[in-house]
């Protein structure tokens, strides 16, 4: 009973909880990125595991030794093996040393299992108890101690799902977390950039932008974990064009956005939109509202913008003195009103910060005062 439910366990943990980094092992041995196959690596893992416990147990039995041993190597061997690519060196020993403790709380348990040929609901509760406790050790090491973080396997998700044939099953990994980082950011915007309907600048600001907030978010990290997730070629081709060397992010993303305007079928390109959001990412206003009219020029006109250029537009309107460009949208111009007031009625940092997050947190006004290094 112990084995099957033990077996029942790692498989689902292996098929649910981690066939994530199955997947990512499984490109790492090829070289390349490879499709995941959640129940065929969860039931090929398993199988070998449970080879290794069937082995591992009549090894200890020859040598006279607690079989009950079996399973805390196995679970070590389920635990380290998964997270090996992911954690340090200290972790992997923390790791050891606690797979010997569960091996002793094991032994410990099992030498109070009352192995008799006659149950009676006395012996069978009391063996039940503690087998309960064996199966709640093995589970708590087993899903405790992989070391595979929160943001990790949304990173992991996140790219196997754009490439795969569902790309927009990718807006639901983390979609209820504040944990981001450079590499998340990057491939939420080039999924963004080529699944959503109005683009980039319709989305941008809804999730979460890393600490720092700079141009240089918007484009995927070029190490060798990344190619194994989702390659930079392939935003440089979305964009149409590679980056030069020592060129800099927004020289870079300008001069994509121009060529895709001159050789494209129409101003507003996915180059264009990253090349605009990273301006409103820097905070330059004045810069974004002479760009926004030459890619932009009939939805400024006609008050069709995508919702975060709008936003940034209204917001140079009411900063600027003398505002060379104008834009109207009164749902927008009376939610920054609302805005204002709000900012304006607290007086504290702190407590205002967190009182406009809550309500306007997915805003561009929001993240313009507040968000990122911003002081």
């Amino acid at each position: 009973m112990k084995r099957l439910l033990f077996t029942i366990y790692l498989l689902l943990y292996l098929r649910f909880a981690q066939y994530d980094v199955s997947g990512y092992w499984l490109s790492l041995v090829a070289g390349h990125f490879v499709e995941p196959w959640p129940w065929t690596m969860a039931l090929v893992a398993t199988g070998v595991l449970l080879l290794v416990l069937c082995l591992t147990e009549k090894l200890l039995a020859h040598w006279h030794k607690p079989v009950i041993v079996a399973y805390a190597i196995v679970a070590w061997l389920a635990t380290a093996g998964v997270g090996m690519a992911f954690t340090t060196v200290w972790h992997q020993l923390l790791l050891a040393a606690g797979g010997l403790v569960l091996a002793w709380l094991l032994m410990i348990t099992d030498k109070h299992l009352r192995h008799r040929s006659r149950i009676t609901p006395q012996t069978f509760g009391v063996n039940f108890q503690f087998f309960a406790v064996q199966m709640l050790l093995l589970c708590l090491y087993v899903g405790v101690g992989n070391g595979v973080s929160d943001l990790q396997h949304y990173e992991l998700r996140t790219a196997q799902a754009l490439q795969s044939k569902h790309p927009k099953r990718a807006y639901k990994v983390g979609d209820k977390s504040y944990a981001t980082s450079h590499r998340l950011f990057a491939m939420r915007c080039y999924l963004m950039a080529t699944t959503h309907k109005k683009g980039l600048g319709d989305e941008v600001f809804s999730q979460m932008v890393p600490a720092g907030g700079a141009a240089s978010l918007l484009l995927l990290p070029t190490d060798n974990y990344q190619q194994l997730l989702l390659p930079a070629s392939k935003l440089e081709r979305l964009l149409g064009s590679r980056r030069h060397a020592n060129e800099g992010t927004l020289a870079y993303l300008h001069r994509c956005a121009w060529l895709s305007a001159f050789v494209g079928d129409g101003k507003h390109t996915a180059a264009a939109d990253y090349y605009l959001c990273a301006l409103l990412l820097e905070r330059k206003l004045d810069l974004f509202a002479k760009e926004i009219v030459y890619y932009y020029p009939t939805e400024v006109a006609q008050s069709k913008l995508p919702r975060y250029f709008a936003q940034a537009l209204i917001l140079y309107q009411r900063t600027r003195t003398q505002p060379k460009v104008f834009y109207t949208d009164s749902n927008i111009e009376a939610n920054y009103r609302d805005y204002t007031d709000m900012a304006d009625s607290i007086p504290d940092r702190t407590v205002r910060t967190n009182m406009l997050r809550y309500s306007y947190g997915e805003t561009y006004w929001w993240w313009y005062s507040y968000g990122g290094s911003h002081k």
